[in-house]
C-alpha cells in the first residue's frame, strides 16, 4: 500500500509490523502535540484471523510528512524519494 496525499509518498511493508504503534503514537505527537494513536493519520489494526499480521492504513489527515517513516524501527514503512534525473 502506498499513501496518495501530498509530499512523497509513504510505502509499507505490513509483513514488517510488529503492531509496535510506534508509528501512531509519532504521527499523534505531531498532529496533537499529545501521545494519542487514535488521532493519529496513520492506522495500525492487527488480523482478526492471522494475530501476528498487521494492515496499515492512512486517514485523510495524512499530509506525507514521514515522520511515521523516520520511527518505525522495523522498515515497514518507508518515504519514497522522488528520483532526480541524472545528466
Amino acid at each position: 500500500m502506498i499513501s496518495q496525499t501530498k509530499g512523497p509518498p509513504i510505502e509499507c511493508d505490513a509483513s514488517r509490523c510488529t503492531g509496535c504503534l510506534i508509528c501512531e503514537l509519532r504521527c499523534s505527537l505531531r498532529l496533537e502535540k499529545a501521545f494519542r494513536p487514535a488521532a493519529a493519520a496513520i492506522v495500525i489494526r492487527r488480523q482478526v484471523q492471522s494475530p501476528d499480521e498487521y494492515t496499515i492504513s492512512f486517514t485523510g489527515l495524512c499530509d506525507n510528512c514521514g515522520i511515521c517513516a523516520r520511527y518505525c524501527p522495523y522498515g515497514a514503512l518507508t518515504q519514497v524519494k522522488k528520483a532526480t534525473g541524472a545528466t
